[in-house]
């Protein structure tokens, strides 16, 4: 008889390990069915011990052990993924259960008993370097495909992961020729059926494989993968948006590191914090590493702010030149300039193909009294709505993209009564409008959160924009992983509205923005802002990554903001007075450690106030086991982020 020490898959924070009895002989890293009130759940085994050596420990227990339930698999993980799961556990002061339900997928949990289960390599290198690759699309495939034939000609295996399942689709498209039956991919968009006949292909194929695949398989059945790619590491998608918020980049170095495997980071434009490493010579540059991203399209910057009369200055006996500052007056508000119009006519006439980006859906991304100047902010959770015309009765109506409420437009200011509400800035379904207005006989096609909801439906948009040359895709963020290929002309309409935000890392998303447009562009790029000035239009525009690395590692160093220190953000939501009290009282708990309280950018949601409390340590100083032991001690309501993306 033996006594199992398991850590039960669940996503409760209050159930970390729990014991059992059982007359089976099991090993450790087993997965297994126990039972948890009414329920049962899968767990796996971190200890086995035997009945008569814990005689003493048994008789003095406080409660009644349980016998074990149905065992469905054994030693399914090795014991160093175990070690891993358990360091990144203290890292994100959180159980080791919840990290392994980011890393594993849950079709291969339940399905354990009936697969080929997992490996690490048997022949690793003992260097264990890690590499950084900084260079355009093509060159860094072109890498890969490199380390593929060197790796496939030692009889080595390797994994590409990418934070999302369209760069899987995108990056097996680009890697797949030449290799056919050697490549596989694994993400959470393939039925169990497909994911279980993959993993059982990837286990069985005698010969070198290459596996494409999301953070959701940090395990493989293969035991000669020596070599790991995280591609495209600056790409969004990477941090999971349930706790424990967990940074499956950092997971995955964490686990290579271990195994010994070597690794490459890699993207047009890595990290700050990555290519600070690199500076501090914990990373190798890879080859080829790029710090001047290179276009063949023709670049420019439009400034909105002003411009020339219509009539042009005449250098004549009887007309005198007037001053600069005559010759400018204020703009009517624009939503095209005439370069982006003149470039929606070029684009008609040669029938090519012209994308626009926009940052945000809707009509406005914020409405404005004129009066006052009070914004008009949702009613549930005080986030600035977005106004949206309806397509059913074309009536304009006020939608807040933080907690989907919907109001009519109709209404005046909350504050002074005024009717005089103006919508600001410049949304998608505003470009469209106005190309519709200004150019009937074009189409326009559009993608975005509202308009189109699943992958079909966006990869349907996309082959009608492929096949009406002279037509015009509008499109946000999300439209970007589903446009691989180079576009003729490409266009951004409104960026200047992510200034406003109040966050460390948005001068970063910027210029990772205008890298990957000035990217796609094949013949033109054309910026329009009201901010011309900004440096970072500077940097984007001409593909200089290493002096805006410089001027924003400086701008981090003064605030003390990552990589010159580790984040940690408490978040709790509540009846005001009440969360006042409960971060006081973890103010006093983290004590010595200072933290600096804040109310969040969307200070209240469904009538509850929102505050975050943010700590700032030395990155060489965590984890540190006594205020990882107070962090796991706060109650389920708190939020814990270690390393945020945002503090907004």
């Amino acid at each position: 008889m033996n006594i199992i020490t398991v850590i039960p898959l669940t996503r409760s924070k209050m159930v970390s390990e729990l014991s059992y009895f059982t007359s089976s002989d099991i090993s450790k890293g087993a997965i297994v069915a126990v039972p948890i009130r009414s329920s049962t759940v899968n767990a796996i085994v971190i200890d086995v011990k035997s009945v008569s050596d814990m005689k003493s420990d048994i008789k003095d227990s406080t409660y009644a052990l349980k016998k074990l339930g149905k065992v469905k698999a054994t030693a399914f993980f090795p014991a160093s993924f175990m070690d891993s799961c358990k360091t990144l556990a203290d890292y994100y002061a959180t159980n080791t259960n919840h990290i392994i339900d980011k890393l594993i997928s849950s079709t291969l949990i339940e399905n354990a008993h009936r697969i080929t289960p997992p490996c690490i390599p048997a022949t690793a290198t003992s260097q264990n370097e890690i590499f950084a690759v900084q260079g355009d699309d093509i060159d860094r495939m072109s890498s890969w495909r490199s380390l593929i034939r060197q790796e496939f000609a030692r009889k080595k295996s390797l994994v590409i992961y990418v934070p999302t399942i369209e760069d899987v689709r995108n990056v097996y498209r680009l890697l797949e020729k030449g290799i056919e039956g050697y490549i596989h991919a694994l993400h959470s968009g393939l039925s169990d059926k497909q994911i279980l006949a993959t993993w059982e292909s990837i286990a069985t194929t005698k010969h070198s494989v290459v596996i494409i695949a999301t953070g959701s398989y940090a395990l493989m059945p293969r035991a000669d993968i020596e070599t790991v790619i995280i591609e495209y590491e600056n790409g969004k998608g990477w941090v999971t948006q349930r706790a424990p918020y967990l940074d499956i980049r950092h997971a995955l170095e964490t686990i290579s590191r271990k195994h010994k495997q070597t690794i490459h980071v890699a993207d047009r434009l890595l990290r700050v914090e990555t290519l600070k490493r690199l500076d501090n010579h914990e990373l190798t540059e890879g080859t080829p590493f790029k710090w001047r991203s290179v276009t063949t399209a023709k670049e420019t910057l439009v400034d909105m702010r002003t411009k020339k009369l219509e009539n042009e200055i005449r250098d004549t006996d009887n007309d005198k030149k007037k001053d600069d500052e005559e010759t400018k007056a204020p703009v009517k508000f624009r939503v095209l300039s005439t370069e982006i119009e003149l470039l929606i006519n070029k684009n008609l006439q040669e029938n090519s193909h012209l994308f626009i980006y926009t940052v945000r859906r809707g009509m406005s991304p914020m409405t404005v009294c004129s009066d006052c100047e009070t914004i008009v902010s949702c009613t549930n959770c005080s986030a600035p709505v977005v106004l949206h015309t309806s397509k059913e009765s074309g009536k304009n109506f006020f939608m807040c993209h933080k907690c989907g409420d919907r109001r009519s437009a109709l209404e005046t200011c909350v504050h002074c009564a005024s009717w005089r509400l103006t919508p600001l800035g410049i949304g998608i379904d505003r470009v469209a409008e106005e190309i519709k207005k200004q150019f009937p006989m074009i189409d326009v096609y559009k993608i975005d959160g509202d308009t189109v909801k699943t992958d079909k439906q966006i990869h349907a948009t996309i082959e009608k924009f492929k096949s009406k040359p002279g037509s015009v895709l509008l499109g946000t963020e999300m439209a970007l992983l589903y446009l691989p290929e180079k576009i003729e002309h490409v266009a951004l309409v409104s960026i200047d509205s992510l200034f406003a935000l109040p966050d460390f890392r948005i001068q970063e998303k910027i210029m990772y923005t205008l890298i990957r447009l000035r990217a796609a562009a094949d013949r033109s790029f054309v910026v329009q802002t009201r901010r011309p000035l900004e440096k970072i239009f500077e940097y984007g525009m001409k593909g200089n990554l290493s002096d805006f690395y410089r001027t924003t590692l400086d701008e981090r160093m003064q605030f003390s903001y990552p990589p010159y220190s580790l984040l940690i953000k408490l978040t709790i939501e509540g009846k005001k007075d009440a969360i006042a009290n409960d971060m006081a009282a973890f103010v006093k708990l983290l004590e010595p450690h200072e933290i600096d309280v804040f109310p969040a950018f969307t200070s209240t949601v469904k009538g509850n106030s929102v505050i975050h409390g943010l700590l700032k340590i030395s990155p060489r100083a965590w984890p540190d086991a006594e205020l990882v032991a107070k962090l796991r001690s706060l109650p389920p309501h708190v939020s814990i982020k270690v390393n945020p993306e945002s503090l907004l």
